[in-house]
């Protein structure tokens, strides 16, 4: 018995006759409403074999094989179900082979109907019809009621007979009796909700989000009607109308097929295999969208979210909302907010919450206006989320924007969508009379219009026509018609293999919105480098002075002055002074190899330093340093910029590229030379007057390093060995061993007394300064030696261990005393000297 249309199929049925009858096609109309969707008993095969056509059966199985199943499912759909409501379930597959209805609930309970060759098997077209008992005539239901902690939605597995199988279902009229195979497809699926008072089945719960089916052959035509709900709120009408895949998969989501950046491509592909998509079986992410597709108008009681098994959420049903932008911002080519430099170009960055297209000027001149022919136009998709534009910093005529204090303005005017959809088709080989595609919901609702981009597609059979449609056509006359059934081989047609998308949207009223960022340059230079030595020897501390200065025209903060230096100069101290205008430095850093510092420094400023070192080691080669100054990011310096969008790290990365070519004036090096020291041998203890020899390591001059203790007589001065004479006077003598690079050693040669002939017997200490104390000639050069002093009873009455010429024979009576000196020598050596003192105060 034909049931009435419920209401709101009514409302879409007489909006839609309206437009029919505008467009003189009465016969369209009456077939509209004849076929509108019925309140059912059931939500599954039934209401997709109900317009007509060859039924499409369910694929059902695990395997990737062909082109025609790439996300396969065990026929899996969902249900959103209340506490207390009870699910009815239906398979014609059921109790045949592996044949069975798996349940996941939100909870993660699971449940099966398992091998029950009559609870839960559809028998026949007539039971599929009449959907579960209590109905008259229905098939008997695998039924499970909803528990506490279990609402939500459901995941019903449809397990077909095998998993797989060459066995392809015999093409079946709609509303024609059909068999159940033994292959990896099902007839005939029904999953039925009731209410909670057990008085009623309730319609719109049932959905997927991927359609698999096979028809049986090449040219029957699948008509099933789905429902679609999109996550921002929009619902459309989508009718098959005969699209003649025998295998087929589609879905529907917010971007179609990806281009190779994760955008919307917007595009048809000659082959799935590989194919940029998202995964409809897989979970949203922020970008990528994978639509609901329902049996039924979506019941109005459906909520905003519910969770799925798993421990996830998925969203329902949500209000419409209108598209918007934010996070707007400019950034330069290497990253810093608002400014970039002229060959750094730069991104414009914002984040909305759908697709749709941009239009950005670019106020090239800064006098704010956007139509002069030197601004510059970008154009472009937009994508739901994050956007950056790039812009490679040219005007409308080609040419650089240059640097300046102008403040550049990019005025942003964005089309975005709502309700986007696209319906790729997998391995659709004909469609002859296209789908028909209705929004039902939202702005000028109902509206038919769909777009699509075959260009990609290599032109086989029948293609489409036009084969771009970028302006929009009605649906109800061409939805993207291609193919043709004078064609009998499945890989003749224009479908055949390939994925064919057909999209549709609502587009908005166009956002305005700006962001403005400056354009900055500086000519930062080394103006030099040099030293106080150029050649030297080791152990020599050398100075250097350099000077960098900004050539302008912009100020610059965060520039980069930076000290290279080897190993080998060691204890690095760095001064620096402001030399013209006012510069300031921070976060020095010493290493062993270098010393950097970061440096403001406005347009004609110049900053001078001072470094200095000690070379502790013959350097390899010469001994190189490196002064130079980097630029900060997105401040373009003319020669020393490369064309990466890295932020500038090294100095001579950034000066050895293009645009500028090898060298810049960022960089300055100097060279010294320094030579190893010479050998004078090791320092020699002799009496005096006794000749000593001395022995260089290498060709050089003998010298005596100043005239004390008394001047002697170099023999050989520029042979590596010679004798020296006239060392007559107690004491340290020096000489110095010079090679030809001038740089020197010296040797000590300390002349010693084989007596104390020289020593006073005399101890006079009346403060006339001659002989007040006991004075041992060279003292100085016998640090450690020992004195003891005895009166004539042998009684000791003076000791040091440490004697430095200080005993005035303190609280001694007058007379003769006896002392006892040990002389000990630089090399330890000791000597002993006896002899008497006359004390007379």
């Amino acid at each position: 018995m034909q049931r009435p249309i419920p209401a709101q199929y009514y409302r879409i049925c007489m909006a839609y006759s309206g437009f029919l009858h505008k467009k003189r096609l009465l016969l369209y109309r009456l077939i509209f409403c004849l076929f509108m969707p019925i309140a059912g008993f059931a939500e599954g095969s039934k209401e997709l074999n109900q317009n007509g056509g060859f039924r499409a059966f369910l694929y059902s199985s695990t395997e990737v094989s062909i082109p025609s199943f790439l996300f396969p499912t065990l026929g899996t759909m969902k249900v959103y179900a209340k506490v207390g409501e009870t699910l009815y379930l239906g398979s014609s597959a059921q109790g045949i082979g592996r044949g069975t209805i798996n349940l996941r609930s939100p909870d993660g309970s699971t449940y099966t109907s398992s091998t029950s060759t009559s609870t839960g098997r559809i028998n026949s077209r007539a039971e599929e019809v009449a959907g579960p008992l209590p109905n008259a005539n229905g098939y008997t239901p695998f039924t499970r009621v909803v528990a506490a902690g279990q609402e939500g939605v459901w995941e019903i597995d449809f397990v077909s007979a095998s998993n797989a199988g060459a066995e392809n279902p015999t093409a079946q009229a709609a509303n024609g009796n059909w068999t159940q195979g033994t292959g990896p497809f099902v007839a005939a699926f029904d999953i039925s909700v009731r209410n909670t008072a057990n008085t009623a089945f309730l319609s719109g719960r049932v959905f997927t989000t991927i359609f698999s089916g096979i028809i049986g052959g090449f040219t029957g035509g699948f008509n099933g009607i789905f429902y679609i709900v999109t996550k921002d709120g929009y619902q459309y009408i989508m009718d098959n109308n005969g699209q003649a895949g025998n295998g087929f998969t589609f879905f529907a989501n917010n971007k179609g097929f990806r281009s190779a950046d994760g955008k919307a491509s917007y595009k048809s592909l000659n082959s799935v295999t590989g194919a940029n998509v998202h995964n409809p079986g897989a979970a949203d992410t922020q970008n990528d969208i994978t639509h609901k597709i329902f049996f039924n108008s979506p019941s109005a009681d459906l909520p905003l979210s519910a969770p799925t098994p798993g421990n996830g959420t998925t969203w329902l049903l949500n209000p419409p909302f209108v598209p918007t932008v934010n996070g707007v911002n400019f950034k330069g080519g290497e990253g810093t907010d608002g400014k970039t430099g002229p060959t750094l170009g730069g991104d414009i960055n914002f984040t909305t919450t759908s697709n749709g297209s941009y239009t950005i000027v670019i106020d090239a001149d800064g006098n704010g206006v956007f139509t002069d022919p030197v601004d510059r136009t970008l154009t472009g998709l937009v994508v739901l989320g994050s956007n950056s534009v790039r812009w490679n910093g040219l005007d409308g005529l080609g040419n650089l924007v240059p640097a300046g204090n102008v403040v550049h303005t990019a005025n942003i005017n964005l089309s975005l969508f709502s309700a986007e959809v696209h319906f790729p088709f997998y391995d659709v080989e004909r469609n002859i009379n296209g789908i028909k595609l209705t929004r039902t919901t939202g702005a000028s609702a109902p509206d038919d219009t769909v777009y699509w981009d075959d260009s990609d597609l290599t032109v086989t059979g029948t293609p489409s026509s036009p084969i771009v449609n970028l302006s929009g056509m009605n649906s109800l006359v061409n939805g993207h018609k291609w193919g043709s059934m004078v064609f009998t081989e499945a890989n003749s047609d224009f479908g055949n293999d390939r994925g064919i998308d057909t999209w549709a949207y609502v587009a908005n009223a166009v956002i305005n919105t700006t962001t403005t960022f400056v354009i900055q340059e500086a000519d930062l230079e080394v103006t030099r480098l040099s030293s106080d030595i150029t050649i030297g020897c080791i152990n020599q501390v050398i100075t250097y002075t350099t000077a960098v200065k900004n050539n302008g025209p912009t100020d610059v903060t965060g520039a980069t002055f930076s000290f290279r230096f080897p190993k080998e100069l060691t204890g690095i101290k760095v001064t620096s002074a402001e030399t013209t205008g006012i510069t300031a430095i921070s976060n020095e850093l010493k290493t062993d190899t270098s010393y950097i510092a970061t440096l403001n420094i406005p347009n004609g400023a110049v900053r001078t330093f001072t470094i200095t070192g000690t070379v502790t080691k013959i350097p390899v080669a010469t001994l190189d340093v490196t002064a130079a100054i980097l630029r900060s990011a997105d401040i373009t310096d003319p020669d020393a910029t490369n064309p990466d969008n890295a932020k500038p790290t090294d100095p001579f990365d950034e000066c050895n590229a293009a645009p500028s070519g090898v060298g810049c004036n960022n960089i300055k090096t100097a060279s010294a030379t320094f030579f190893a020291l010479p050998k004078a041998g090791a320092d020699q203890v002799v009496e005096k007057n006794v000749v000593v020899t001395l022995t260089g390591s290498t060709t050089g001059t003998w010298s005596q390093v100043g005239s004390i203790p008394s001047v002697a007589t170099i023999v050989s001065p520029t042979s590596s060995s010679t004798t020296v004479t006239g060392l007559t006077t107690v004491g340290d003598y020096k000489f110095a061993f010079t090679n030809a690079s001038g740089c020197a050693d010296t040797v000590t040669v300390n002349i010693t007394s084989p007596n104390l002939d020289d020593s006073p017997n005399v101890v006079t200490p009346n403060g006339d300064g001659i002989n007040d104390v006991l004075t041992i000639p060279g003292i100085e050069n016998y640090p450690g030696s020992k004195i003891s002093i005895y009166n004539r009873w042998g009684n000791e009455v003076y000791y040091s261990d440490k004697y430095a010429n200080n005993w005035a024979g303190a609280g001694l009576s007058d007379g003769t005393y006896y002392y006892m000196f040990s002389r000990k020598d630089k090399a330890a050596n000791v000597k002993v000297f006896k002899g008497w003192i006359y004390l007379r105060h």
